[in-house]
Formats: structure tokens, sequence, C-alpha cells
């Protein structure tokens, strides 16, 4: 992982945090990964076929995107587009959730609200798109790009519908909620959401009604360690939720891309899961909303499942601890984590080695 809290220069944060902070790290570098794996494999590079005389035409123009418009070649449009802006919009997306960590580590939480604004309203809003229609998403970012911003959804409501149906498409639809995603990432209306915490972060003063600042008061300028505490309590409660999400949404877009080997996706599940099980020990009863219950319920059960699945005994608190850390099954040795750790290196050196030998011919 990138970044643990433990033993850092400048560390503020409270140990009661730490299993949430490393699992958003943990989500965060799984992400990452998917960036650096598509660069080192050259899988984020699309090759188009052309006909007699089109390589000529192509030259000519000089625009691919022009030359595809004027060709109708929508489809691979649709792909170059995908190749290109999956990369793009995900490392903005991490760079924004690393720098937001590491300043609530640091207590800078105003700091921390601001950076996490931007990737789960937008970022995650223009991943979606390419979820639920990846044509239509380079349609639309060629004809009219300002009708992928957020506020174009139809408010929470739209906003519930939509990720309604990016859930099916990734099959998370007993996992996570839509009203609640939705809710989450728009809704000043509601004291649990993201959308008001991240206002009052970014503006001194706010007048919409839900969010209005008290007079005698400027936003987020006045916060002891008691308000800190409160903020760590909400952001840790709900972050990991939907960084879950972002990381199944970025996960089938790269599934089209670059299909992952089963083994590689159920290691990290299992890693990530675990983690999940700690998590929910740490949140505070005041923050467990039902919907962050029927999370850690259903993906404890994934969890227990696919260690019996594999012949092993239901996971134990150090188990689980180990797993976290290492994908481990339950007894599993040393030397079978080895191998397994191994034949992913080999795997990425294969991709790797490919992607050079595609470059220069």
């Amino acid at each position: 992982m990138n970044s643990t809290s433990k033993n850092k220069h400048g560390r503020f944060l409270p140990e009661d945090f730490d299993i949430a902070h490393d699992l958003c790290f943990t989500i965060h570098d799984v992400m990452l990964q998917v960036i650096k794996s598509g660069e080192e494999g050259g899988f984020f590079r699309t090759k188009i076929d052309l006909g007699d005389g089109e390589a000529q035409e192509l030259e000519e123009i000089g625009d691919i995107f022009e030359w595809l418009e004027a060709k109708s070649r929508y489809e691979d449009r649709a792909k170059i587009l995908a190749t290109t802006i999956l990369p793009a919009i995900l490392s903005d997306s991490l760079h924004c959730i690393y720098e937001s960590l590491e300043c609530s580590r640091k207590a800078k939480l105003s700091i921390t609200y601001m950076l996490v604004r931007k990737p789960i309203q937008e970022n995650l809003y223009v991943l979606e798109s390419m979820v639920l229609d990846n044509l239509n998403f380079a349609n639309t970012l060629a004809s009219d790009s300002l009708r992928l911003r957020p506020k174009n959804a139809g408010g929470v409501e739209g906003h519930k519908n939509r990720i309604s149906k990016v859930l099916e498409v990734i099959g998370e639809t007993e996992r996570l909620d839509a009203g609640y995603i939705a809710q989450l990432r728009y809704d000043k209306k509601s004291e649990d959401s993201f959308d008001g915490i991240c206002n009052h972060a970014m503006h001194l003063f706010t007048e919409h009604p839900a969010i209005k600042t008290d007079n005698l008061n400027i936003n987020f300028i006045f916060s002891g360690w008691e308000q800190k505490w409160t903020q760590w309590d909400y952001l840790y409660s709900r972050l990991p939720y939907l960084l879950f999400y972002m990381h199944r949404v970025v996960e089938h877009i790269i599934g089209a891309i670059a299909p992952t080997s089963p083994e590689y996706l159920d290691d990290i599940s299992r890693r990530i899961s675990a983690f999940v099980v700690l998590w929910w020990r740490d949140v505070e009863e005041h923050y467990k909303s039902e919907e962050l219950r029927q999370f850690y319920e259903k993906t404890e059960k994934w969890l227990n499942w696919r260690c019996t699945e594999n012949g092993c005994s239901l996971p134990s608190l150090k188990d689980i601890r180990r797993m976290s850390e290492t994908g481990a099954f339950p007894g599993e040795s040393l030397i079978s984590l080895k191998k397994r750790n191994f034949g992913y290196s080999i795997n990425s050196a294969l991709n790797k080695r490919r992607a050079n030998r595609k470059k220069w011919k």
C-alpha cells in the first residue's frame, strides 16, 4: 500500500480510524494498479483496421476523431475514447483521493472534504456514463460534453435511477444501495451526505437552505478537536462504501478493455472484503446506517463462502487480518502465497514484454 497511517511524520489521525484509512488506501492502490498494468501491458492503446486508401485519408485529415466522424466509425471512436478517458479520469480521481487521505492523516479536514468532492461527484459520474452506454458516452463527449455534468441527471432521484442501472450492470444490486449512493454524493437536504459537508469545506459561507451558514459562524473555520473527530467519524464510515463502489465500476470498465485473470480478481476481492469486515468493527454505532450494515453483511457472507468453497474453514479474526494484508485463505501456507504472487509477477512481466513487441512492430 502507498500510505498506511502508522509511523508517519505529521500524523494526527487517531488510531480508531487506522483500519478505515488503510481500507481506503487499499482500494486506492488497487485502482492505481489498473492504470499501471494497463500502461505496462499496452492495454490503453487501441488498434483499428484501415481499408484501402484509408491510411492516406487519415494522414491528410490529421485528426483521427475528425476522420472517424466523417467515416461514421462510431464504434472505433468509442473504443479509442474508452482507453483514453479511463486512465485519465481515474488518475485524476486517485490524485484527489490520495491527497484527501493524506490531509486527513494530518488533520487538515477542510482540505480533505474539498478534495474528495470532485472524484465522488464528477469523475465517478463520467465513469458511470461509460458503464451505462459507452457508445452513447462517446457520442455525447463528441457532440455536447456539457451533458456529462452531474447536474443533468435530474436531481437526486435521477441519480438514484441511473445508479440502479449501473448496479445491475456490475452485479452489485444486493450489496450496494442506489438510493444511498445517490444521497451520499448529491443530496444537500440530507444530514447523511457528503454534498453539504463538502460545500461547507469549500465555501466560507453557504446560502442553500439545507446548508446555510449560521450567524456568527464561518464554515469549518472554527473546528476544534471535537468537531474534527466528528468529521473523521463521518469520513471513515462513508468513504470506504463509495470507494468500493468506484472500484467495482472501474473493474467493470477495464474488464471490457483488458480482462484480468479470475484468480487475481478473487485475490483482490478477498483482501478488500477482509478489510471491510475489520472496518465495520470500528465504525461508531451512531454512524452505522442500514445500508452500510447491508454492505458489511453481504461482504462477510461472500468472504465466508469463498473460504468454504476453497475447502477452508470459516475465517477467524486472525485469518481475516492476515487476509486483508496478503489475500491468504485460512490456513494457507507461506509457500502457497509466494507461488501465487510470483505468478502475478510473471504475468505482469509477460504483458509488458508483449506490449513492447507490439509497440516496435
